[in-house]
């Protein structure tokens, strides 16, 4: 419901700027900073509260609010006082929440999930967000084309509020995390993870040692960085979506303004990303299991990742036949992005124990979904300077180039991905 809801407000939102707003390129990309800003500001923050706090509640909580303020946005809209800024600053809050959201989320899952299915899992919940993408885009569309882009809002405020109601429904013991306790003797998860300064802390057995938030956000952006792969994920995503936030802007621009083609349009283009996203995550794990994890990883990602590029290119040269370019390369770029999505996801859950699972995924966040916030605002420059086209191209060449770290990295050679596992238990002696 949540991902339904916010399928949706990826097209009502920008349509309520453009349209309803008649906002320029320039403040539709400070209205989609706003909401992506909060991953560079609060992302390592919200870190050390995941793995200091129950998940659940989290979840819940951010849910609420998000529902609260999209209900807001649309009466405000509906009565004639919604302004630029003020949906800047609503924004800016809905992507706060997204933050802890999706922090809890991802540190919640393997609570629930044993680790030798969190690929099945983690393609299972990539499928079910395809199936809600190509719904979500398909209905955005079309609700913001024939009932105003306020109403489309408001199903977005509901999708978010039913989710929040039917997590507080799942009963699982959740126990606060504690803070980690550092006993004689404890092994790091690789050489040098950690490091502790001689007489920094009094080591006492059993005794928990509680380290400031600085220096626990400190330390799951040092294992992040420490970790070839991930650092490689990470670098991959945040090229990624760096350019498509370039590309994306550039598209919606070029969509609903300059071709005049409408959102029910940019809808289906979108939609069909959903539908390849569907084929290429549940086709992952059976492509993992016959292939390995690395080579079926780079080769999903190099066809992800150059597939828009090519589907520009086309509609660039032959503009009569934009649709079926666009169409095509989110296809087959939503193919190579499924397979590729769950196996990141199951392999940062696994590369870290659970302790730091928050925090190092909070340093991802911040490099990964930092970058968009960077894209939304170069986007909207590069439009208004060289035309929709023009940045959209360079977008996807941006996006095109982001398989090189991970086709760089050690990730290429892995077969399974308990092989990058923790070799020795994090503080806390259990195996891994």
């Amino acid at each position: 419901m949540s991902g339904l809801g916010a399928e949706i407000g990826e097209l009502a939102l920008p349509s309520l700027a453009l349209i309803t707003l008649g906002a320029t390129a320039a403040e539709a990309s400070w209205v989609r900073a706003a909401m992506l800003a909060p991953f560079l500001l609060v992302t390592l923050w919200f870190g050390v509260i995941v793995d200091r706090r129950a998940r659940r509640p989290l979840m819940i909580g951010a849910d609420l609010v998000r529902g609260a303020v999209l209900v807001l946005v649309c009466l405000l809209a509906l009565g004639g006082w919604l302004t630029i800024p003020l949906l800047i600053a609503a924004t800016a809050v809905l992507g706060t929440m997204t933050v802890l959201y999706q922090l809890a989320d991802f540190a919640f899952l393997p609570q629930i999930v044993p680790e030798r299915h969190l690929i099945g899992a983690n393609a299972k919940i990539t499928a079910t967000q395809s199936a809600i993408q190509i719904a979500g885009s398909g209905v955005g569309g079309a609700l913001v084309q024939v009932l105003t882009a306020p109403i489309a809002v408001v199903m977005n405020a509901l999708g978010y509020l039913l989710s929040g109601l039917l997590i507080s429904r799942v009963r699982l013991p959740e126990p606060r995390p504690g803070a980690a306790e550092l006993r004689p003797g404890a092994v790091e998860p690789w050489p040098g993870a950690v490091e502790l300064r001689p007489g920094a802390v009094e080591l006492r057995p059993g005794a928990p040692v509680r380290r400031s938030a600085i220096a626990e956000a400190k330390t799951g952006l040092s294992l992040l960085l420490r970790h070839p792969i991930l650092r490689a994920l990470a670098a991959e995503a945040a090229l990624w979506n760096f350019g498509n936030e370039i590309f994306m802007l550039a598209l919606a621009v070029h969509v609903l303004g300059d071709a005049a083609a409408g959102p029910m349009i940019l809808g289906l283009i979108v939609t069909c990303g959903g539908v390849g996203a569907f084929v290429g995550s549940v086709s992952s794990a059976r492509l993992t299991a016959r292939y390995g994890y690395g080579r079926s990883l780079l080769v999903s990602l190099v066809l992800g990742n150059t597939a828009p590029l090519l589907g520009v290119l086309g509609a660039a040269l032959v503009p009569a036949g934009a649709f079926p370019f666009l169409s095509a390369a989110f296809l087959i770029s939503g193919i190579g992005i499924g397979v590729a999505n769950s196996q990141s996801t199951s392999i940062r859950q696994i590369a870290v124990t659970e302790e730091v699972r928050g925090r190092v995924n909070a340093g991802y966040r911040l490099a990964s979904w930092g970058a968009l916030s960077i894209g939304a605002l170069v986007g909207g420059v590069l439009t208004t300077i060289l035309g929709p086209v023009a940045a959209a191209l360079a977008g996807t060449a941006v996006m095109a180039l982001a398989s090189l770290p991970v086709a760089l990295s050690p990730a290429r050679h892995v077969r399974t991905i308990e092989e990058v596992a923790p070799r020795s238990p994090l503080l806390t002696g259990r195996p891994s």
